[in-house]
């Protein structure tokens, strides 16, 4: 009679991570341990972080070169990716005054030159007028359009995958449209 092993939830959720990543990984030839998965995924992430301390008053033009900067330099989308920024305009309250922009990504081809379709990225910026430090820097998060969640630019980097799902999800939407001929 085969009895399984009692294990705590840690110990199987644990396991189950470490198994399903392996599988994936076997895939494509390679195998890692928990341990050496940890600290690739902090060799990944450890460039991603990036310093406000460049942006500040007049914050629309700062923030504007900080955000192409990052773009470009931190993050390298530009290597898979045009993108076009825009100051979108600002707005106040009783606390904070906001300036917001969007970030037009696109991803030409020789078969397409024109793309077929867009990846918007919505950037705010909040300088709070509240502040006891005076230099205190101001938040800045982007949120991909479609989603849901502001990420914090000072922790969480935007990856060409984030953009390219959304593109091929827009395409595939383009597709069953057609299917449909209603236009």
């Amino acid at each position: 009679m085969n009895i399984p092993e009692i294990m705590s939830y840690e110990e199987r959720a644990v396991d189950t991570v470490i198994t399903t990543i392996n599988l994936a990984k076997e895939k494509l030839g390679m195998r890692l341990n928990l341990f050496e998965l940890a600290n690739t995924a902090a060799y990944a992430w450890a460039n991603t972080k990036v310093s406000l301390k460049s942006v500040g008053p007049p914050f629309a033009i700062t923030a504007e070169k900080f955000i192409c900067d990052t773009i470009e330099k931190h993050w390298k989308l530009t290597d898979v990716f045009m993108y076009h920024l825009k100051y979108m305009g600002g707005s106040k309250d009783e606390v904070s005054q906001y300036y917001y922009f969007e970030a037009v990504f696109s991803q030409p081809t020789s078969e397409y030159p024109i793309p077929q379709a867009t990846v918007s990225v919505f950037f705010r910026i909040e300088d709070k007028h509240i502040e006891l430090d005076s230099q205190a820097v101001p938040m800045m998060c982007f949120r991909i359009e479609g989603h849901h969640t502001d990420h914090d630019v000072r922790y969480v980097a935007l990856t060409a995958d984030w953009i390219l799902a959304v593109i091929k999800m827009k395409i595939k939407f383009y597709k069953r449209l057609e299917e449909l001929n209603l236009f």
